[in-house]
């Protein structure tokens, strides 16, 4: 490995696979770097050099969320919504509880730049698995997700990627002119004035995976088992739903850098998907 690739914070897909191709000693294209996103085993991530319009947000308990009102349809009453995203969806017949963690966006519309990491929750994830499908000659991907585009940082920070309609001109009953300025909306994805990339930390710790190194000695299978059942109990306890791999990763990755603690948003999803068999052999 170069001493150059080490002291960059992210290459480009192409660069990715040229490593990765290295490493495994096998033809890596960019068709299996986006693979190997949707499949939680690399985070990517896009870098604005530009800059971008984006809501920013945070992860808060459902306690905190406040609740807003909206005349319903038929003009019958009100409809009370909680101002947030929940971050990991309910299970069939599981209730909202007052730890639930929600993502919350501020109202105010603000200029992001640098590198965000792609949360694979909403439009962002469709922008990839379209890019994946035209690479390898599959069907054309014509899904939306109308509430947005998401990304987040290691820190904990959220933010919802914005547009903004064409500005208006409007004229009033005295004859003057009068400028509307165009309201912004949820993006339907991540955009072509960026640049998608993947951080090399994210490479080093697939190698590491690879190669057979990512535990400094070995672990019993029974032992692993308990590790990840303690970790199972503990995420159900928090209000943490384990089998929402991406989302619940990037909430632990979050609150273990508020801690001052670093660890890899992959290596956490990997482990967690693990968590429901570890538990179902539990309970036999």
């Amino acid at each position: 490995m170069s001493k150059l690739f080490r002291l960059k914070e992210w290459v480009t897909i192409p660069d990715a696979a040229r490593h990765l191709s290295q490493i495994v000693n096998e033809q890596v294209g960019e068709a299996d770097i986006l693979q190997m996103a949707l499949d939680g085993h690399l985070k990517l991530s896009v870098h604005f050099p530009n800059r971008a319009k984006a809501r920013i947000g945070r992860i808060i308990p459902y306690k905190d969320v406040q609740h807003r009102e909206l005349p319903s349809l038929d003009g019958s009453g009100t409809i009370t919504y909680a101002d947030g995203y929940l971050l990991n969806d309910l299970k069939e017949g599981e209730r909202l509880q007052s730890e639930t963690p929600f993502i919350h966006f501020d109202k105010e519309v603000v200029s992001i730049d640098g590198l965000w990491d792609l949360a694979m929750m909403g439009n962002e994830r469709i922008d990839i698995e379209y890019d994946l499908q035209s690479l390898i000659g599959g069907p054309e991907v014509t899904m939306m997700n109308i509430e947005g585009t998401f990304l987040n940082r290691s820190d904990g920070t959220w933010a919802a990627l914005q547009e903004q309609f064409e500005d208006k001109t409007i004229v009033e009953a005295d004859g003057k002119k009068k400028k509307i300025k165009g309201a912004f909306f949820p993006a339907g994805g991540h955009g072509t004035d960026c640049t998608r990339v993947v951080r090399t930390s994210e490479i080093l710790a697939l190698q590491a995976k690879l190669d057979g190194t990512a535990l400094e000695k070995p672990v019993s299978n029974r032992e692993r088992d308990t590790l990840l059942t303690i970790i199972g109990v503990l995420c159900r306890d928090a209000g943490y739903d384990f089998t929402k791999h991406a989302k619940t990763a990037a909430l632990i990755q979050g609150t273990a850098a508020k801690m001052g603690v670093s660890i890899g948003e992959t290596t956490i999803e990997n482990h967690l998907k693990r968590v429901s068999d570890a538990l179902a052999a539990r309970m036999k």
